[in-house]
């Protein structure tokens, strides 16, 4: 289980109660419990459960840095120019 699945059970939500709550469709929160949220919905998130605002980060910091390598022209394994 996930930090924000554990925190959403444990402010006392279900699936579609919490993503009603945050003005996001349930998929949409189901994919953020797996994957981690942006900036702007983690806060929100945060807020509604009570909880730091990180338990909702751990998974879109990679996912970013990786972007931005690769925007800048460089592989995911670092190989290429910086």
């Amino acid at each position: 289980m996930t930090p924000a699945r554990r925190a959403r059970l444990s402010a006392g939500f279900t699936l579609p109660q919490a993503a009603k709550r945050a003005r996001i469709s349930p998929e949409y929160l189901r994919a953020v419990e797996q994957r981690g949220a942006p900036y702007h919905l983690a806060r929100r998130l945060a807020g509604i459960y009570g909880v730091p605002i990180d338990t909702f980060l751990y998974g879109s910091t990679t996912h970013v840095s990786n972007r931005r390598r690769n925007r800048e022209g460089t592989s995911k394994r670092g190989t290429g120019n910086r």
